[in-house]
């Protein structure tokens, strides 16, 4: 499917985001218009013409399958333009030499045109775990970018347990794709949740058990990097010279989301240091 065509409407089903709507325009190649200003690619994609180091010989940067994995906030819900934090991240990468990235996924949404993700609003690290084998098989990532686990603790879910299925999970990429980089970022430690309640503990605990992930699978020679999240400021919190950088009780605004990528694009280059990432 040609990336202009396609579309991703469906966070209206959020679980504790009713009343949110969602309008992504419908862009085709056949429409005879020139795509809207929005639309015009921030960043180069694996699709953008030669750049002048591969016409004159020059061996151009790898470009790395990039599987942005996980619920809401993978999918960019309370960013303006549903960007999320793929938008500054694909934009970070591409002012760096050395690779390049190409989202994927069964997903499409954003301003960008390399736009493509696997964020299901709403999933549960059990739901997530249930669609990966078919979406690991269907875009043949090299990377994945997990954020996952938000889901259980707003619904009162044991933090052990969310971070268990976690790490299930994880390893469930691995056999999948034995040759992967994995990057898993924890939860936004100032994250409130969004049913009038305080969720830091359960946070806290669960961003423990991800980091013994990280021992674990490392250990046994996998390409796993654990990250920490950003601290950001909620809006109960905000003022003139500190401003809200989440949106709600669950999801960063656009500000939140720049911290989020700057944080996954330091795990990345530090893999790509590693040599992680091949040739």
């Amino acid at each position: 499917m040609n990336r202009r065509s396609a579309v991703f409407a469906g966070v209206a089903g959020v679980a504790g985001l009713a009343g949110i709507a969602v309008a992504v325009p419908l862009l085709t190649p056949s429409s005879g218009k020139a795509a809207p200003a929005a639309m015009v690619p921030p960043f180069p994609t694996a699709s953008s013409e030669a750049s002048p180091e591969a016409s004159s010989g020059t061996r151009a940067p790898r470009t790395l399958r990039v599987m942005p994995l996980g619920a809401s906030t993978t999918a960019g819900v309370g960013s303006s333009d549903f960007g999320g934090y793929r938008l500054p991240l694909g934009r970070l990468v591409a002012a760096r030499p050395g690779y390049a990235i190409d989202f994927v996924g069964s997903r499409a949404q954003g301003p960008m045109e390399d736009n493509q993700h696997e964020g299901h609003p709403g999933y549960t690290v059990g739901r997530i775990r249930a669609g990966v084998d078919r979406w690991i098989e269907a875009a043949n990532p090299d990377v994945v970018l997990l954020h996952i686990g938000l889901n259980n603790l707003n619904r009162g879910g044991d933090p052990d347990q969310a971070a268990d299925e976690a790490g299930e999970l994880v390893d469930r990429i691995f056999t999948l794709r034995p040759g992967i980089t994995v990057v898993m970022q924890g939860l936004v430690p100032s994250t409130p949740g969004s049913k009038d309640q305080d969720i830091s503990g359960a946070i806290a605990a669960y961003n423990r058990n991800l980091k013994r992930i990280e021992t674990r699978e490392q250990g046994a020679g996998r390409h796993f990097r654990f990250v920490k999240a950003p601290w950001l400021t909620p809006a109960d919190r905000a003022d003139a010279t500190t401003p809200a950088e989440l949106a709600d009780g669950l999801h960063p605004n656009d500000t939140g989301y720049a911290k989020v990528a700057d944080a996954f694009f330091e795990a990345m280059e530090q893999a790509h240091s590693d040599g992680w990432f091949g040739k």
